[in-house]
Formats: C-alpha cells, structure tokens, sequence
C-alpha cells in the first residue's frame, strides 16, 4: 500500500502558521548568505589565504556538505519521534549550529600549513551541522501540505524571509566588521550575533509544523523504510526531479560566479569596497519585493511559466552587464535589479517545485521520501556551488588576481567575463531544462487524487503543448522496481 501523508497534510494552513514556518527560511539564510557572500572574501582578505587555497577549501567543504545531504535525508526519512519526524533536527540542532558557525571566524588558526588545516576543520564542522538541520527544514515543506496552491504560497513567504536575511546579511555584515576592527574577532562578534537570531528563527519553524509533522501516516502507523536499492531506484524513476537536479547545478553555477565576484569588482575595478555589500542588498530589496509576484504568477499560471519568465530577465542582466559594466552607478543598480528579480523567480519557483515531485515519484514508485528527496536535491544545488566556488577561486589565480593589490587591465577584463558570461550559459541551461519539467496545476491535483484512490488510477501529464498519460498503476512499497 502506498504510504501517504499525515491527513493533517491534507488542510489548509491559516497565515500566521505559513509565516512562522517561512521565519525558518530567515535563519538558515543567515547562515548560507554570510556563507556564500563573504566566506570567501573573509579567507582572502582577512585570513590572507590565497585566492587559490581558499576556493579549495571552500569547494572541498561545500562538496562534503552536498555529499553527506541525501545521507541525511535517508536518516531523516527513518527517524520517528513523539515530536516528529523532522522538528528534532531544528530543536536540537540550532545551538551546535550556531556554535560552528562562529568557530568558522574566531577559531585561531596560526599560519602556513595549520592555518588551512584548521580552516578546513571548521569549515567541515559548520557544513555538516547546517545539512542536519536544513534538510529536515527544507523536507517540512512536502509534508505539512499537499494542496499545490498552498506550496506556491508557502514557496513565496519563505523565500520573502530568505531575501530578507540576504538583505540584512549583505547591508550590515561589511559595515558591522569594519566598526568593530575588521580582523577575525570582529566577524565573529557579528556572526555570532545572527547565530543567536538563526536558533530563534529555527525553533519558531519547528514548533510551527505542530501535528502535521507526526511520525505516523494516514493509517496511523509509521511506514518502513523501504532500503536503500528501493529509494535510490525511486529517485531514478521521478523524472521532473532529475530536470530540478539538472536546473540545481546551472542555477548554482550562474549565481556564484556573478555574486562572489561583484565584492572584488567593486573593490577593484570601482575602487569601492563599501558599495558591494550596498548592492547585494539592494539586489535583495528587489528580489524581495519581486517574490510575491512570482509566487502569484505560480498560483494563476504555472510553477513552470513562471521559472521561464524569470530566466529573461535573469539573462538580460547578464549580457547587459557585461557590456555596460563601465557605466555610471544608476545604469549599474538599474541592471543589477534585473539581475534580483530574475532571481527571484528562480528561487521562489524552484522551491515551490520541489515538494510536487514528492507526489510524482510517490505515485511512480509507490515510495515516498519527503526528505531522501529534498536531500538529493541541495546535494545537487551544494555540489554546484562548491564546484563553481573551487573554479572561481583557481580562476581568480589563474587570471593573475593577487588579494588587497592593484590589479592589472587584463585580470579586471577576464574577471568581469567571469562574471557575466559564465553566469549568461548557466541561465541558458535553467531555461532549457525548465521547458522540459512536466508538472504542472491539473497534473499534480490528478497525482493526489490517484494517491488517495486505492484503485490503479492514471494521471495526465503535462507536457509543453499536450498532456500525455503515465504508466497506470504505480508499485508497491518495497517491490523491486
């Protein structure tokens, strides 16, 4: 018999429960927007690691991180609790999270070879305990709700909270170090400081998923785990999930290589070292505004036609970048608000799509892994980032660049192309990859009805310009597949 959701799952949520989950989304994105801003430039320009070293350690961390993730999700998936399945992680979790991620910037370290040895420690420490707490977060999503209308809603209030902590990590975090001294101690002070919020955040999300994160199914009874050779080959059979796989990797690749750099193109070739994180957050404002929009556009189209509409204006802020980065800063913050709400719509439409292919590979395979799911996927969008971060970093070599030095015409030439271009294919493949996802409003409701209908049962499946059918009956837990 095929596991459902709690029936809890199946009703609506009032606001103030959407919004206390979506709080949950400030808080992990304080950890991963200092992460993925300024970990990098804090190695090079504080720690005085080489733009090589720095990308490496920062690659190797990441991947670990992406590797470890479906191993959590696996873990998560068989955990039951009188608490849950999912809420332990956050409730138990945030403080040793929180402790990581300080360690990161105040551990001492030394110099030459114990300066990276211990980089890498507390790098590795932070990146597991952020994957056993947000791949349980991100899995509460396919599990409170069923309804898909109400996940492009929920899809849109986490994503305001997640601009809102880029917002706020990219306005204060440069300001506040430099107050405080700008070596290791200062960063720790203000690290620590959105530790403290990111715990409360965290706690607030766990409580907020209430009953509808039991341990239990619609019969009442916890469902077996259906072993590792049955859940992999679950994943295999969900084919709008290995087009989000593929959608993961190019998004990630586009969006490291164009933000990481703006920090160095505005301390290096704008000789304004302040305006950087000025312009990540205004980006942020932007894409903040832009998310509500998006996920109304989800709501009365598609999921799908809102991800292809983002990635015009994703594109036109890239190409228009890279041949009117010399311009004068209104035409730069006019393009860079292109750039924020193309982004917006491919962050908020990605998350929204997500949760849908738990219904899909459910019904294909008569499994379901809510968080094996959401597991495999950031390991997909980690593994990506660390890869485009190591690049970045051996790029940055490559091209001659030296940290806190005058650079040469060349290497601020090849930078801005790393910076456009490289991002411009990544987008490229976004849009080709999203035109093929098959997912779509009438599909997925036809997916849950069949899920509730014991009887074989088949659902229409949405194809640019015709619905065809899937396979009629999906198999049972456990059968080899």
């Amino acid at each position: 018999m095929v596991a459902l959701a709690p029936a809890g799952a199946h009703r609506r949520l009032s606001l103030g429960r959407k919004i206390a989950l979506g709080a949950g989304d400030f808080g992990v994105n304080l950890y991963w927007q200092i992460a993925t801003l300024f970990l990098l430039f804090f190695y090079t320009e504080v720690l005085g690691l080489s733009a090589s070293a720095a990308g490496l350690v920062y690659m190797s961390a990441l991947i670990w991180d992406a590797a470890v993730d479906p191993l959590i999700g696996a873990m998560a998936d068989r955990t039951r609790t009188r608490l849950g399945r999912f809420r332990p992680y956050l409730l138990l979790g945030a403080v040793p999270l929180a402790v990581s991620f300080v360690l990161m910037f105040a551990l001492p370290r030394g110099e030459g070879t114990q300066l990276v040895v211990l980089t890498i420690a507390s790098h590795f420490a932070f990146r597991t305990l952020y994957a056993l707490v947000s791949v349980p977060y991100a899995s509460l999503y396919a599990r409170v709700t069923r309804d898909s209308a109400e996940r492009a809603t929920m899809a849109g209030i986490r994503m305001v909270f997640a601009i809102l902590a880029a917002m706020a990590v990219s306005a204060i975090t440069l300001p506040a170090t430099r107050h405080f001294g700008g070596g290791a101690q200062a960063w720790a002070l203000v690290t620590g400081v959105f530790a403290g919020i990111a715990s409360l955040m965290l706690w607030t999300a766990a409580l907020a998923a209430g009953a509808n994160d039991s341990a239990a199914d619609d019969d009442g009874h916890a469902a077996a785990w259906p072993g590792a050779r049955h859940a992999l080959a679950a994943l295999l059979l969900n084919r709008p999930l290995l087009l989000l796989l593929g959608i993961a990797l190019m998004y990630s690749f586009a969006s490291t290589f164009f933000s990481k750099n703006l920090l160095y193109y505005f301390k290096y070739v704008r000789n304004d070292p302040d305006f950087g994180g000025t312009a990540l957050a205004l980006m942020a404002v932007v894409a903040a505004l832009a998310a509500p929009f998006w996920a109304s556009v989800a709501r009365r189209r598609s999921k799908r036609s809102a991800l292809l509409a983002g990635t015009g204006f994703y594109g036109l802020g890239f190409l228009l970048w890279y041949l009117f980065s010399g311009s004068g800063y209104a035409v730069l913050l006019s393009i860079l608000a292109l750039i924020a709400i193309g982004a917006s719509a491919s962050v908020v439409c990605f998350w929204a799509m997500v949760p849908d292919t738990v219904e899909y590979g459910q019904w294909r395979s008569g499994i379901r892994t809510e968080s094996l799911i959401i597991g495999t996927v950031i390991f997909a969008q980690k593994a990506a980032l660390g890869i485009a971060a190591g690049a970045l970093g051996l790029s940055l070599g490559a091209i001659g660049f030296v940290p806190n030095a005058s650079q040469s015409p060349h290497t601020l030439h090849l930078l801005l192309a790393a910076m456009s271009l490289v991002p411009l294919l990544g987008n490229a493949g976004v849009f080709l990859l999203a035109r093929a996802y098959p997912i779509g409003p009438e599909m997925h409701r036809r997916l849950v009805e069949a899920l509730a209908d014991p009887a074989p049962a088949h659902a229409p499946a949405e194809t640019p310009g015709k619905p065809q059918a899937l396979p009629s009956k999906p198999q049972k837990s456990g059968e080899p597949l």
